[in-house]
């Protein structure tokens, strides 16, 4: 601990590199666990959904929706999320957000938790992740 210091000055590129990997490692872990957000993969949101009567919420556009979605998933579009969420009408149900990779479902996540709904995840890599499990999809 005393040379501390003396090696902090002589090798202080090195101690910043460290502490700027350190920040990109963890910021986006701090950051879900503050805003609420849970992520989730393909196999563990289907064992949520049929173990605890959960939801699968796709917010992709109608047009996207109907080429192609999971079952017994409802289509909220991200654009008119504010108003659809009145379809939701039990705000402890869970609710796995899926889009195409996870880009409008964290955004659409972080809007249903301001909204009260507690029990809010998203669908890590979105329907790609689906596909690459090898999970039926209908059209």
């Amino acid at each position: 601990m005393e040379n501390l210091g003396e090696f902090i000055v002589n090798h202080w590129i090195l101690v910043t590199a460290f502490v700027v990997l350190a920040w990109l490692v963890f910021s986006d872990s701090i950051n879900r666990q503050l805003s609420g957000l849970r992520p989730l993969g393909a196999t563990q949101a289907v064992t949520l959904v049929n173990q605890n009567k959960g939801q699968f919420v796709d917010v992709r556009s109608k047009d996207e929706f109907d080429k192609e979605h999971i079952a017994d998933s409802i289509n909220l579009p991200l654009a008119s999320l504010g108003e659809d969420a009145a379809q939701l009408k039990d705000k402890n149900q869970p609710l796995v957000i899926v889009c195409a990779s996870g880009q409008r479902a964290r955004s659409a996540a972080k809007q249903l938790r301001r909204q009260g709904f507690e029990q809010v995840y998203v669908l890590t890599g979105g329907l790609h992740a689906w596909k690459e499990a090898k999970l039926p999809l209908f059209s």
